[in-house]
């Protein structure tokens, strides 16, 4: 099992959605996501953090999801990457275990 945690611009959430919930139905799985939302940080853009300077946010989506779909959410990755040049979004993969 592999998790993977991704954050990116509100502004693309959406997109990252429909795109997710598409590859679940070829997939015939269930689109399972843990979502929080308001998140604060910078990365290689702009800095999100909800004031007045910087006044956009992240929102951060964690998956759980068996090692043979991580390619799917890496195509998914790479269409918001190659459509929203310049919009933060990144997606960080670990093992995972569950108890």
């Amino acid at each position: 099992m592999k998790r993977i945690e991704i954050v990116m611009t509100q502004a693309i959430e959406v997109d990252f959605m429909n795109l997710y919930e598409k590859a679940c139905r070829i997939a015939d799985i269930k689109c399972k996501f843990t979502k929080i939302d308001n998140v604060m940080g910078q990365g290689n853009t702009n800095p999100k953090l909800g004031d007045a300077i910087w006044p956009q946010l992240n929102v951060m989506f964690i998956l759980i999801i068996e090692d043979k779909y991580v390619n799917i959410i890496r195509n998914i990755m790479n269409t918001l990457h190659s459509t929203y040049i310049g919009e933060g979004a990144a997606a960080f993969v670990s093992d995972v275990e569950e108890l």
